[in-house]
């Protein structure tokens, strides 16, 4: 009966322990999808500042070459 205590009580650690890192997983695929979706917004910002900086290049050369 003792070794049957002992088992027991080992797989009810190992299935706490189990069900912790679930927990620590889920909220790591979290962390990671906020962060994929912080990378997503600043390469759209990125894109953006570079669409600006193009037609604000293209139209001073426009300017300059009218002048």
């Amino acid at each position: 009966m003792d070794i049957i205590s002992t088992l027991t009580k080992k797989i009810e650690k190992l299935i706490h322990e189990y069900e912790l890192l679930k927990k620590e997983n889920e909220i790591l695929k979290q962390n990671l999808d906020d962060l994929k979706n912080e990378n997503d917004e600043l390469e759209r910002n990125n894109q953006d500042m570079l669409l600006k900086i193009d037609s604000t290049l293209t139209f001073v050369e426009a300017k300059s070459s009218g002048k």
